[in-house]
Protein backbone atom coordinates (compact mmCIF):
# COMPACT_ATOMS: atom_id res chain seq x y z
CA UNK A 1 0.00 0.00 0.00
CA UNK A 2 2.83 2.34 1.01
CA UNK A 3 4.47 1.55 -2.40
CA UNK A 4 1.53 2.50 -4.07
CA UNK A 5 0.66 5.93 -2.23
CA UNK A 6 4.69 6.55 -2.75
CA UNK A 7 4.52 5.70 -6.98
CA UNK A 8 1.02 8.02 -6.92
CA UNK A 9 3.16 11.15 -5.10
CA UNK A 10 6.08 11.16 -7.38
CA UNK A 11 4.02 10.95 -10.54
CA UNK A 12 2.07 13.68 -9.21
CA UNK A 13 5.01 15.46 -8.64
CA UNK A 14 6.48 14.76 -12.10
CA UNK A 15 3.38 16.16 -13.87
CA UNK A 16 3.14 18.78 -12.45
CA UNK A 17 7.31 19.77 -12.89
CA UNK A 18 6.16 19.36 -16.28
CA UNK A 19 3.80 21.67 -16.26
CA UNK A 20 5.65 24.25 -14.39
CA UNK A 21 8.31 23.98 -17.40
CA UNK A 22 6.01 24.35 -20.25
CA UNK A 23 4.26 27.55 -18.44
CA UNK A 24 7.80 28.60 -17.92
CA UNK A 25 8.70 28.43 -21.93
CA UNK A 26 5.74 30.42 -22.89
CA UNK A 27 6.70 34.03 -23.57
CA UNK A 28 9.48 36.02 -25.56
CA UNK A 29 13.20 34.99 -25.71
CA UNK A 30 16.54 36.38 -27.44
CA UNK A 31 19.84 36.09 -27.51
CA UNK A 32 21.99 39.02 -25.88
CA UNK A 33 23.05 40.93 -29.52
CA UNK A 34 19.46 41.11 -30.64
CA UNK A 35 19.37 45.28 -29.76
CA UNK A 36 22.75 45.45 -31.54
CA UNK A 37 22.10 43.41 -34.30
CA UNK A 38 18.86 45.24 -34.87
CA UNK A 39 20.58 48.71 -34.44
CA UNK A 40 23.51 47.70 -36.90
CA UNK A 41 20.48 46.19 -39.22
CA UNK A 42 18.52 50.24 -39.30
CA UNK A 43 21.96 52.06 -39.39
CA UNK A 44 22.91 49.46 -42.41
CA UNK A 45 24.08 51.03 -46.07
CA UNK A 46 21.20 50.55 -48.91
CA UNK A 47 23.58 48.42 -50.48
CA UNK A 48 24.69 45.33 -48.99
CA UNK A 49 28.46 44.31 -48.68
CA UNK A 50 29.05 41.18 -51.40
CA UNK A 51 28.84 38.04 -49.43
CA UNK A 52 27.40 40.05 -46.35
CA UNK A 53 25.24 38.36 -44.44
CA UNK A 54 23.34 39.70 -41.44
CA UNK A 55 22.41 38.20 -38.13
CA UNK A 56 25.50 39.15 -36.32
CA UNK A 57 25.59 41.53 -34.10
CA UNK A 58 28.06 43.73 -31.99
CA UNK A 59 28.50 41.07 -29.29
CA UNK A 60 29.04 38.26 -32.44
CA UNK A 61 27.11 35.13 -32.91
CA UNK A 62 23.77 35.01 -34.69
CA UNK A 63 20.74 37.05 -33.43
CA UNK A 64 17.68 35.32 -32.78
CA UNK A 65 13.97 35.85 -30.92
CA UNK A 66 11.63 33.56 -30.02
CA UNK A 67 8.35 34.02 -29.56
CA UNK A 68 6.95 31.05 -28.04
CA UNK A 69 3.30 29.54 -26.89
CA UNK A 70 2.73 26.28 -25.03
CA UNK A 71 -0.42 24.30 -24.06
CA UNK A 72 -1.69 22.31 -21.70
CA UNK A 73 -0.23 18.85 -23.40
CA UNK A 74 3.10 20.59 -23.99
CA UNK A 75 3.00 21.42 -27.61
CA UNK A 76 5.00 24.30 -28.90
CA UNK A 77 4.20 26.82 -31.42
CA UNK A 78 5.34 30.21 -32.10
CA UNK A 79 7.82 32.01 -34.26
CA UNK A 80 11.74 32.52 -34.80
CA UNK A 81 13.17 35.42 -36.14
CA UNK A 82 16.71 35.16 -37.25
CA UNK A 83 17.70 38.78 -37.49
CA UNK A 84 19.08 39.53 -40.91
CA UNK A 85 18.40 36.02 -42.32
CA UNK A 86 14.43 36.13 -43.19
CA UNK A 87 12.03 35.06 -43.64
CA UNK A 88 10.51 34.67 -39.99
CA UNK A 89 10.02 30.99 -39.67
CA UNK A 90 7.00 29.32 -38.22
CA UNK A 91 7.26 26.40 -35.45
CA UNK A 92 5.27 23.21 -36.84
CA UNK A 93 6.09 20.76 -34.36
CA UNK A 94 7.33 21.62 -31.25
CA UNK A 95 7.49 19.81 -27.79
CA UNK A 96 8.78 19.81 -24.57
CA UNK A 97 9.93 16.95 -22.34
CA UNK A 98 10.99 18.27 -18.50
CA UNK A 99 13.75 20.46 -19.80
CA UNK A 100 14.55 19.07 -22.91
CA UNK A 101 12.82 20.97 -26.19
CA UNK A 102 12.57 20.15 -29.57
CA UNK A 103 10.67 21.89 -32.35
CA UNK A 104 11.07 21.54 -36.37
CA UNK A 105 10.66 25.44 -38.70
CA UNK A 106 9.04 26.28 -41.55
CA UNK A 107 9.78 26.94 -43.92
CA UNK A 108 13.41 25.30 -43.81
CA UNK A 109 12.69 22.78 -41.98
CA UNK A 110 15.19 22.45 -39.20
CA UNK A 111 15.66 20.89 -36.86
CA UNK A 112 16.01 23.23 -32.58
CA UNK A 113 16.86 21.35 -29.87
CA UNK A 114 17.30 22.99 -26.73
CA UNK A 115 17.07 22.80 -23.12
CA UNK A 116 15.59 25.15 -20.46
CA UNK A 117 18.59 25.74 -18.19
CA UNK A 118 16.43 28.05 -15.21
CA UNK A 119 13.12 29.55 -15.77
CA UNK A 120 14.98 32.66 -17.45
CA UNK A 121 17.28 31.11 -19.41
CA UNK A 122 16.73 28.86 -22.78
CA UNK A 123 20.29 27.10 -24.53
CA UNK A 124 20.64 25.41 -27.87
CA UNK A 125 22.47 22.68 -28.41
CA UNK A 126 21.80 22.29 -32.26
CA UNK A 127 20.10 22.52 -34.92
CA UNK A 128 19.92 19.91 -37.90
CA UNK A 129 19.23 21.76 -41.25
CA UNK A 130 17.40 19.51 -43.77
CA UNK A 131 17.91 19.37 -47.29
CA UNK A 132 22.54 20.07 -46.58
CA UNK A 133 24.79 18.35 -48.38
CA UNK A 134 26.98 15.86 -46.63
CA UNK A 135 30.11 14.23 -46.40
CA UNK A 136 30.43 13.75 -50.19
CA UNK A 137 30.08 17.64 -50.59
CA UNK A 138 26.50 16.85 -52.23
CA UNK A 139 24.67 19.70 -54.28
CA UNK A 140 22.99 21.76 -51.91
CA UNK A 141 19.20 21.68 -52.98
CA UNK A 142 18.51 25.13 -52.26
CA UNK A 143 21.61 26.64 -51.64
CA UNK A 144 20.27 30.38 -51.62
CA UNK A 145 17.77 28.79 -48.70
CA UNK A 146 20.78 27.77 -46.66
CA UNK A 147 23.69 30.02 -46.83
CA UNK A 148 26.80 27.95 -46.18
CA UNK A 149 25.33 24.74 -47.54
CA UNK A 150 26.97 21.81 -50.05
CA UNK A 151 27.44 22.22 -53.08
CA UNK A 152 30.11 24.50 -54.32
CA UNK A 153 30.81 28.06 -53.36
CA UNK A 154 29.58 31.00 -55.10
CA UNK A 155 31.28 31.51 -58.00
CA UNK A 156 33.86 28.45 -57.51
CA UNK A 157 33.98 25.50 -59.19
CA UNK A 158 32.86 23.54 -56.60
CA UNK A 159 29.94 21.95 -58.14
CA UNK A 160 31.80 21.54 -61.60
CA UNK A 161 34.48 18.76 -59.80
CA UNK A 162 31.37 17.03 -57.99
CA UNK A 163 30.48 19.25 -54.74
CA UNK A 164 33.46 19.93 -52.55
CA UNK A 165 32.11 23.27 -50.89
CA UNK A 166 31.32 23.82 -47.28
CA UNK A 167 28.58 21.06 -46.69
CA UNK A 168 30.58 19.20 -44.16
CA UNK A 169 32.57 21.50 -42.29
CA UNK A 170 30.37 22.92 -40.14
CA UNK A 171 32.30 21.70 -37.21
CA UNK A 172 30.51 21.74 -33.99
CA UNK A 173 27.53 23.78 -33.07
CA UNK A 174 28.55 26.46 -30.23
CA UNK A 175 25.80 26.63 -27.80
CA UNK A 176 23.40 29.74 -28.13
CA UNK A 177 22.26 31.25 -25.52
CA UNK A 178 18.58 32.72 -24.88
CA UNK A 179 17.13 34.92 -22.16
CA UNK A 180 13.61 35.90 -21.31
CA UNK A 181 12.93 39.26 -22.93
CA UNK A 182 11.44 42.18 -20.67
Amino acid sequence: MRYRVLLAAVGLLTASASVYGQAKLAGKWQTDNVQAALEAQKNAPATPEAGGRGGRGGAGGQAIMLDLQVDASGKISGTVTEIGNPPVLNIATGTITGKTITWVTQPRGVTWNLEMTDDDTVTLTGRVFAGRGGADGGKDPAPEAAPGGGGGAPGGDGAAKGGGGRGAGRGPQQPIVFHRSK
